[in-house]
Order: C-alpha cells, then structure tokens, then sequence
C-alpha cells in the first residue's frame, strides 16, 4: 500500500450540514504515524515532524508536509530559492553544496538562501568541514549535513557548526540512527523514510526525530489516472 494513500470518511447529511468548516484535505497526505510518534525538529520558528523531498511546486501544493527540502542533482540556484521560498507557505531547507559544489560559492549560496528567507540549510556529505565552519560565521540559521554512512566523524561535523543532521542510508539508515545516537548524544536527527510504513516506523523507532517523504513523481500519478481513464474506455466500448 503507498504511503500517500489518504484516508476518506463517509459523513450523514447532519455532519454534513452541522460540522464547522475545515481546511480541505491535501490528495497526497503524510501518514499520521509521523505526526504521532515524532518528536519534531524546530525550524522556522515551527516544530517540523514531516518533510517532503521535492521542488515540484504542483506536488507541494498538494501534500501536506510540515516543511519543504529543497535539494537537486545539479548547482544550487538563487532563482530556484526565491521561487520555492515565495510559493511555499511552510518552512523551506535549501540545498547550498556537497560534491558539486564547495568553497566561496557555497557560502555565497547560503547567504543568499538566508536573505531570501530559507528556514535553514542543507549541505552533502562530501562537504568539506572548513567550508562549513566558514559558513557557521556568516549565517545564523541551521545547517543540515546529509551523511550516508555509519563510519563517518559527527563530532567533526557538529565541531564545524551543524544543528542537525539528515540520515540517509537506504537500508542501513536505522543502523546509522542508532549509531549517530552515542556518536553524538541528543542531537535533532531527520531521516529519510524511504517506501513502506515499516521503514518509517523503523527509523522513528531507531531515532528519527522528523521524516522526509519522496513523493510520487507527476509522471507517476498521471499514469495511475490515464489507466483508469482507459479501463472507462475499454468499458464503454463494450
């Protein structure tokens, strides 16, 4: 079952006609485990349990997610920032540097993203620890470190100036959540949730103080509705 499946419940006409508006439910809503079994991570002022992996304005307008992480396969782009920080209204974390990316350019990006509004920012594992300490001096919002392996120094990485880090590894992400926790005693962990509502719980369980979600791509949803229209079709024709 996906993850993204929202739950739906039949109302009487006097529900119908007596209950007090509400905000009308997102299509791709996070699952509640995240919201009751989280302990949040603060981020723009807003205690964040949920985050959703995308920079597709269409898919984060129609999810629920408590904040946005903004981060892609190529340079960071100021552009990109502004357009997601402006249309988003929840905290966004805007990817600055990691292998692409390093140095001057990285701390000018993160700059920017501070100025534009980002609510913190977010940095690979290959990021080198000088840069960040650089970084550290010239922002004051937080600074998120990726990291995908359990043998990694955290304390080098909070020493440099990160406020939280996000765990990403894969099948060995509650390995690493279980690791990080002696590594670095009480520090705010986000990981990403992978697939299935078992590897969810898995690293709530293991330590995961907020979740990210990759949602469906716009390709994916699309073909779930084009099959539906076609099995309308085969019916018709019959």
């Amino acid at each position: 079952m996906s993850i993204w499946k929202g739950e739906t419940k039949a109302l009487s006409f006097f529900q119908r006609l007596f209950r007090r508006p509400k905000a009308t439910p997102k299509p791709l809503t996070t699952p509640k485990m995240i919201s009751e079994d989280c302990n949040g991570i603060m981020l723009g002022g807003k205690n964040v349990k949920s985050l959703l992996f995308s920079t597709d304005m269409a898919i984060i307008e129609n999810n629920d997610a408590d904040a946005i992480l903004a981060v892609y396969p190529f340079a960071p782009s100021p552009k990109i920032m502004k357009a997601l920080i402006d249309f988003s209204d929840k905290p966004v974390i805007c990817g600055v540097g990691g292998g692409l990316t390093q140095g001057k350019v990285a701390m000018e990006m993160a700059i920017q993203a501070e100025a534009l509004g980002a609510a913190a920012i977010i940095v690979n594992q290959p990021f080198k620890n000088k840069d960040l300490n650089v970084i550290r001096k010239k922002i004051k919002i937080p600074i998120i470190s990726s990291v995908s392996v359990a043998d990694f120094s955290f304390q080098d990485r909070v020493d440099a100036g990160v406020d939280i880090f996000h765990i990403t590894g894969g099948k060995n992400t509650a390995k690493i959540l279980e690791h990080i926790s002696y590594a670095v005693p009480g520090y705010p962990i986000m990981a990403t949730g992978g697939k299935s509502l078992e590897n969810i719980q898995s690293a709530i369980t293991s330590g995961a103080d907020a979740i990210v979600l990759t949602p469906p791509t716009s390709g994916e949803l699309f073909k779930s509705i084009m099959d539906g229209y076609r099995k309308g079709l085969d019916y018709l024709r019959h």
